[in-house]
This record gives structure tokens, sequence and C-alpha cells, in this order.
């Protein structure tokens, strides 16, 4: 039984970690996701936690060699796609510029921080 309301949040925060700040180049440590949930959490946990996701369908890594950790290795759009979208949106003659940003802004969402730089 969860010891405290942020515990039971744990493996959502942890959903969202993997989201978004985790790809192939960004993995990240059982230490690191630990440090960066910001709540108590004993290193088996975050591995019990890590493997329900699995279950549940998130394609999770654990990358051995440097830079070592666990990522999200597949998401709904590959990169490539995202950045077709993109440039349909920027394209379009029909969209407004603040409506294309907003639209940009929701497809960068779709994947790791550091690839929605591209």
């Amino acid at each position: 039984m969860p010891k405290s309301f942020q515990q039971k949040l744990k493996i959502l925060y942890l959903m969202r970690v993997f989201s978004e700040k985790t790809d192939e180049a960004h993995p990240m440590s059982v230490k690191d996701l630990i440090s960066y949930l910001g709540i108590h959490a004993e290193r088996k946990t975050i591995y019990d936690d890590i493997e329900t996701l699995r279950v549940f369908g998130m394609d999770i890594m654990n990358r051995r060699e440097r830079p070592s950790g666990f990522y999200l290795a597949s998401r709904e759009f590959e990169t490539a796609e995202l950045k077709l979208l993109v440039d349909a949106v920027q394209s379009s003659r029909f969209l407004t510029v603040g409506k294309s940003r907003q639209l940009i802004q929701k497809l960068e969402h779709l994947t790791s921080i550091y690839q929605a730089k591209d």
C-alpha cells in the first residue's frame, strides 16, 4: 500500500518522464529517475514500475552502453513523420500564424524535448 498520495502518482509521473525526457540518445538511470521524480522511492519499486509500464504497452528499453539507462524506444509518431506534419502545418495557407504555432507546439509534445528541437 502506498505511503502517501504522491506514491500513488509515482507511476504516472514516471510515464510522463519517459514520454517527455527520454529517447535513445538521452536515457535516464534509475538514480536519475528517482531524483527527477522528487519523491522518495526505492530502486526496486522503480524497476517494478518500469516493468508495469512495459506490460501496459510502453516500449521502454534498457541501454547498457554509454550513455546507459532506460528510455522510451518507440512512440506513436516517428520523428520523420512529425517533421512532415510540421512542414504541412507551416506551409498551410489557410492557417493563421498563431494557429500554426499552436499546432506545432502540440506536435512537439508527441516526442521527447530533445527531438522536439529538431
